[in-house]
């Protein structure tokens, strides 16, 4: 008997060790998922953080919630100790960070020097800049019936289909801070009437500090060098609409007496939508392509002013300028830079 009384505790306590494995495992409809987070601090003032949070038990709802603390790593977990679910912030797509913010060189690496670090958050997600109240932004697109996907699926729209629109990550502005040879551009939104946001631009970051705000059209030129190609573009050039059926980009960097140049050539093929009598397709070609050059033109003479590379012609250079020479690309080199940018454009 006493045999017997011994194999069932051995027996029982085996089952608590394996059963103790999973004491703090919370159930998927036990567990708060928010999608969207908002961020801002202005001046002194505490960092402030927003969420959207889906209501489990009625589809399609959401809630706001949001905190104030001397950190972003200190509001989160006083959200996930106030909140009644356990908050799950691994599935986190989008972090909107309010203008003041953005703002604040210090503040913006310290932010991202965490948000990178972070094992809760995913590198992954998409980060984007409003002049708006982040709070009041959210609880008009709640009441609405919008959920933080809809935020979401503004910046995610899938390739071509909205080519001046920026989407830009955690691990990019974070890789930006350290950068020698390539800047980024940061979407900037607001709330819209009609549509769940409006694209108003981008903020071009340099190493984290934003130095210019450029507009839809000239965003649409960033994400071409950025990515060598956009399709499914519209242009009004007055006496006509085209629509850019597809296109792509070819870049010839070399260097000469230490002077860098690129022999940029921009390929598009396109279809004309509308056009006035008597507008021939030769003047419209002539005037797209006039259009996009002096449209470059412009903006990378700006950049040189500003030092600010947000074409990412440094990129093409890493490997024809000595290694220890990089970190002056910006100042030594952007500044002398000759890009011979022209426009091929032919009819579909």
């Amino acid at each position: 008997m006493e045999r017997l009384n011994l194999s069932k505790l051995i027996f029982a306590l085996l089952s608590l060790i394996l059963l103790c494995g999973c004491w703090d495992i919370k159930a998927v409809n036990e567990r708060s998922l928010p999608l969207v987070m908002g961020i801002s601090k202005k001046n002194d003032e505490k960092y402030q953080v927003t969420l959207t949070l889906p209501v489990t038990r009625v589809k399609g709802k959401t809630r706001i919630i949001t905190e104030k603390g001397e950190s972003v790593s200190e509001v989160l977990g006083q959200l996930r100790s106030n909140v009644e679910d356990a908050i799950d912030y691994s599935q986190i797509r989008l972090i909107l960070i309010d203008a003041p913010l953005a703002a604040n060189h210090l503040e913006w690496r310290k932010m991202f020097h965490y948000l990178m670090s972070s094992k809760d958050i995913p590198s992954i997600a998409l980060v984007a800049i409003t002049d708006e109240n982040i709070e009041q932004m959210f609880s008009k697109m709640s009441k609405q019936g919008l959920s933080g996907m809809a935020l979401y699926d503004f910046f995610n729209k899938g390739a071509g289909w909205a080519p001046d629109v920026s989407s830009t990550r955690i691990w990019e502005v974070y890789q930006n801070l350290f950068s020698y040879t390539n800047d980024i551009a940061v979407p900037v939104v607001h709330s819209s009437q009609d549509t769940i946001l409006k694209f108003k631009g981008s903020a071009v970051l340099k190493n984290g500090k934003v130095t210019a705000n450029i507009s839809p059209s000239e965003n649409q030129l960033v994400r071409l060098f950025q990515h060598h190609h956009f399709i499914r573009n519209t242009e009004n050039l007055g006496f006509a609409t085209i629509f850019v059926v597809n296109s792509h980009l070819k870049n010839k960097p070399s260097i000469t007496n230490h002077i860098p140049q690129v022999a940029s050539d921009l390929f598009i093929k396109i279809s004309i939508l509308e056009r006035d009598e008597g507008v021939s397709n030769s003047l419209v070609i002539d005037e797209l392509e006039k259009r996009i050059e002096k449209r470059f033109n412009d903006m990378f003479k700006q950049t040189q002013i500003n030092k600010t590379d947000i074409f990412s012609f440094g990129q093409l250079f890493r490997s024809r300028i000595p290694y220890d020479d990089l970190h002056s690309w910006r100042d030594k080199y952007y500044p002398k830079l000759i890009v011979n940018f022209r426009v091929h454009a032919t009819m579909e």
